[in-house]
């Protein structure tokens, strides 16, 4: 597939995913989002929706995987390796939550409730997915050399790092809020990681062509004077 096709696949399934979730939340009075997390909506009458919107977050995640694995990488074929991995196991993880419905409340075991498999292979699916974008986040900072994608990804960890402290200090117990902003945050990393590399492994960017084309004259300058 194309590089331009596998990033419009990602922009899609990252924005699908984000819609599917968001639809949901009037939906379900009963999951208050400020207290609930996503992987809830998998249970009662939205649990297709939410099937759906994991299915298209994987689908963004794989195709993700697959623009890291084509990029070139002289130099830093270990940092590929580690972000192709990493975006790998958040898309087989997130495959996996949809496919094993959570059993916690508020990410609290109700009481009187006996832990089963499919509850704690989600538990371990959503750990894995998170822990392989972190994995591939810090990798790519090693895979992709520009400068303002260092930063957005600089923007995005003080988000993360923020968010519990800010809503700590605000005094509001949301933590379904913090994790829809960690969510985002991982969401808004896997987008930017595949523009860049979609110009990386696709059409050329546009100050290598602007390069190309001013070096153009020398080359022919040169070649007219012999």
């Amino acid at each position: 597939m194309h590089a331009l096709s596998l990033r419009l696949t990602v922009v899609a399934g990252l924005l699908a995913f984000i819609g599917l979730v968001a639809l949901q939340h009037p939906l379900r009075g009963d999951l208050p989002p400020g207290q609930h997390f996503i992987s809830e909506y998998a249970k009662g009458s939205t649990a297709g929706v939410q099937v759906l919107a994991f299915a298209c977050w994987a689908i963004a995640l794989g195709a993700a995987t697959a623009l890291a694995a084509r990029a070139p990488a002289p130099g830093r074929a270990i940092a590929r390796r580690i972000t192709v991995a990493g975006l790998g196991l958040a898309a087989v993880g997130i495959a996996a939550a949809a496919a094993f419905a959570t059993q916690t409340i508020a990410g609290v075991m109700p009481s009187g409730v006996q832990r089963t498999t499919e509850g704690r292979l989600h538990d371990v699916a959503t750990l894995a997915a998170f822990a392989g974008l972190l994995a591939a986040a810090a990798a790519s900072l090693r895979l992709v050399a520009r400068r303002g994608y260092r930063l957005a990804l600089g923007a995005l960890t003080a988000v993360l790092l923020l968010t519990v402290p800010v809503l700590v200090a605000l005094g509001i117990d949301a933590p379904g809020v913090g994790q829809r902003i960690f969510i985002l945050a991982g969401c808004a990393f896997v987008w930017r990681l595949a523009v860049e590399l979609s110009g990386v492994s696709g059409t050329p960017r546009a100050d290598t062509r602007r390069r190309a084309r001013s070096a153009a004259p020398s080359v022919d300058a040169s070649t007219a004077g012999r």
